[in-house]
């Protein structure tokens, strides 16, 4: 299933106080609403010098230049930007596609004599970002729930269970697989999309402390190459492969947090 960039304004605005209310981040200084209207000039700034990075990239590919490492250096631009806290944090609905777009024109400059399929994912990217800024100009537009300040604390604990988040996760994971077997891409991809954002994006903070690394690749995996797969058809074994391999970066990350609990100091 492809993600939809382009959408109307009345869909595109409930989505994003959804978001708003029930948004997760890496840490307690995520962005306010106040503050992401302070900086909408600093977003569009960073996501003007993204998209000429990306023109750059593009030209110098179509010259037949190896241009694989510095798509790397752009993730890590996006990575980086306080843009991309805003988008994860108030604007959720859009910040799958930016992965999305950046992991296939990474693939697609990978290949030979592929300047359609480069210069289709430069659009998507553009378009993208700029449908990411977009939103959060509209969120900056509405007034601030009376909640706000906790809304982290409240989504990051709405979803808690006795069952350990990680393990949560490998089933949902598991899930999607079984379902996109069964030719239900639709359900597969609303299921990566609700397990990192109900599931995994609360346990994101402790990891990032230990394994920036490791938080980075697996929202590459939720976000990047699970809905990738997908919107290409590839194979149900390829999917369960990809999987496989996101289930031993998970393990890591139980390991990160099994230590993470067991060195946090007592309040009594």
């Amino acid at each position: 299933m492809k993600p939809s960039i382009h959408l109307s304004r009345s869909l595109l605005l409930g989505a994003l106080v959804l978001c708003a209310q029930s948004a997760f981040a890496h840490s307690g200084d995520a962005p306010g609403v106040a503050e992401v209207k302070e900086h909408i000039s600093d977003y569009e700034s960073e996501i003007a010098d993204m998209r000429n990075t990306t023109s750059a990239i593009v030209a110098d590919y179509d010259k037949g230049e190896d241009v694989g490492k510095r798509v790397d250096a752009l993730v890590e631009t996006w990575e980086e930007v306080e843009f991309h806290e805003a988008v994860e944090t108030h604007a959720m609905v859009l910040y799958p596609p930016i992965w999305t777009a950046l992991g296939g024109l990474r693939e697609a400059v990978d290949e030979a004599n592929a300047s359609d399929k480069v210069a289709a994912w430069q659009m998507r990217l553009n378009n993208a970002l700029q449908e990411g800024v977009g939103a959060l100009k509209l969120v900056a537009s509405q007034p601030a729930p009376a909640s706000a300040a906790h809304g982290h604390d409240k989504a990051a604990t709405s979803h808690q269970s006795d069952e350990p988040t990680i393990e949560i996760i490998k089933e949902n994971l598991a899930k999607v697989v079984e379902r996109y077997r069964a030719g239900d891409s639709e359900g597969a991809s609303a299921l990566i999309h609700q397990t990192y954002m109900q599931r995994f994006e609360g346990i994101e903070g402790t990891l990032i402390e230990s394994d920036a690394d490791l938080v980075t690749d697996l929202e590459k995996d939720f976000n990047a190459t699970l809905p990738l797969l997908i919107e290409r058809s590839a194979s149900a074994d390829k999917l369960a492969a990809e999987v496989k391999s996101m289930n031993a970066k998970l393990d890591r990350a139980q390991t990160i947090l099994d230590e993470a609990a067991k060195n946090k100091p007592s309040v009594f």
